[in-house]
């Protein structure tokens, strides 16, 4: 029974840890948090006395504890210490209070709160923890869910395993009674094989529902991979008939300008704009460049906008220093972000006033990036979520969770809001110290 309980606080130690790592938006790779194995194994120790020498729920204990998660959440808390701090209270108050419920409901069921208890050596102690980690592991990731600061799980995959995880603890605890109650010798090993079983479905489900995200993960990262060989292409592309454009002025110049200087010499004005005019259609192929210190968002925003027609474009503002950001998620980034400003303005008529507007900020170290596009209709009246809704939904809506996806990774904010008949998302990056 001793190391079923040294299981269970390891267990604990876990769950802890993945929580608050979680609600902070910090990594569970020990390479990237290194505060996370020496959390674990300072929490566990404690947790091994506590069982030793603290036996149950104590004030002492639960107050040590509660300073350990504290700690950790400041560590990893990147300078949001009101967040580090509500992640550790969180936790504990969800486990204090899930344990009181849950022991109170139990052994109102079967009579005998000894059994229960830490320590005990039983059935009844073996299906109570089986149920209370349970019963914890869902509730703290509905708590992640709630607050959208877990995401790898899908909601309609969230509600299967919420769903399927309430009924095993009504099952274990119908399991429990009734072996309470009844009066058949063996009952014991057939209620220790249901729970078991219970167990192991519970596992299974959680398995095939990792399996299932590590499937999306998977072809997102191989959409990412498939959108950065599409720009590579593109830009080659774009860059090769740009030089090409430049290479066939630069050869005609000399006699453009003899030309345009013998129309001054003749004072032939007029012939001589009517064959600048000529001329300029051949420059603009070049492409109306905006330069900043970023090659890679200069070319974004002149690849994606200038070819558009009858839009009008509005593009100000400086956000500053961009190294820290991968280059291929800035590609992915202003790309999506881009491209889908782009995709609504060309589903517009000719006769709507089409405008893009893009506005660069930068406020103490957040970097800002604001899209916004003119729409007909309301976007977020009907797609709160902004869900595809277009027909082939496998091979679409890739670019919100793509910029949601790299937002998290470098732990910005995104908005989406809807002024003055234009759709809009704002952007909000940290800059990285």
């Amino acid at each position: 029974m001793i190391f079923i309980e040294y299981l269970v606080s390891l267990f604990d130690t876990f769950l802890c840890v993945y929580f608050i790592s979680k609600f902070n938006h910090a990594s569970l790779s020990p390479k990237k948090n290194k505060f996370i194995l020496p959390t674990i194994l300072v929490v566990f120790a404690f947790s091994v006395i506590n069982d030793l020498f603290l036996k149950g729920f104590n004030v002492l204990g639960t107050i040590i504890f509660l300073t350990l998660y504290i700690i950790y959440s400041l560590l990893i808390a990147n300078k949001k210490y009101v967040r580090a701090i509500v992640s550790a209270c969180t936790f504990e108050i969800v486990y204090i209070l899930l344990s009181s419920i849950l022991y109170l409901i139990i052994s109102s069921l079967i009579k005998d709160y000894d059994q229960l208890s830490q320590g005990a050596d039983g059935l009844y102690r073996y299906i109570y923890v089986l149920m209370h980690k349970i019963a914890l592991f869902v509730v703290l990731k509905l708590i992640l869910m709630a607050f959208k600061l877990d995401n790898t799980v899908e909601r309609k995959q969230g509600i299967i395993a919420f769903i399927f995880s309430f009924v095993t603890i009504l099952g274990l605890g119908s399991t429990m009674y009734i072996a309470s109650k009844s009066s058949i010798k063996n009952i014991q090993i057939q209620a220790i094989l249901i729970a078991l079983s219970f167990a192991f479905c519970n596992v299974a489900l959680y398995f095939l529902i990792y399996q299932m995200q590590k499937y999306q993960q998977n072809k997102y990262e191989l959409k990412l991979l498939q959108d950065k060989i599409n720009f590579e292409e593109a830009r080659h592309n774009d860059i090769n008939n740009i030089w090409s454009n430049i290479n066939k002025i630069q050869h005609d110049i000399k006699q453009h300008l003899t030309i345009i200087s013998g129309y001054i010499e003749d004072n032939k004005i007029t012939d001589c704009q009517k064959y600048i005019q000529e001329l300029l259609p051949n420059v603009d192929g070049i492409g109306k460049l905006i330069t900043s210190k970023n090659t890679v968002l200069d070319y974004l925003i002149n690849s994606k906008l200038t070819a558009l027609q009858d839009t009008e474009i509005v593009i100000s503002g400086s956000i500053g220093d961009l190294s820290d950001i991968k280059e291929s998620d800035l590609v992915c980034l202003i790309g999506n972000i881009l491209d889908n400003a782009v995709e609504a303005i060309q589903n517009l008529e000719t006769k709507d006033n089409k405008r893009i507007e893009l506005l660069f900020m930068k406020q103490n170290s957040n970097r800002i990036i604001i899209c916004k596009n003119t729409i007909k209709k309301s976007v977020l009246q009907n797609n709160k979520e902004l869900k595809t809704t277009k027909k082939s939904k496998s091979s679409h809506g890739y670019g919100t969770k793509i910029i949601a996806k790299i937002v998290s990774d470098y732990n910005g904010m995104i908005d989406y809001f809807e002024e003055f008949n234009m759709f809009g998302v704002q952007v909000v990056l940290p800059q990285k110290q």
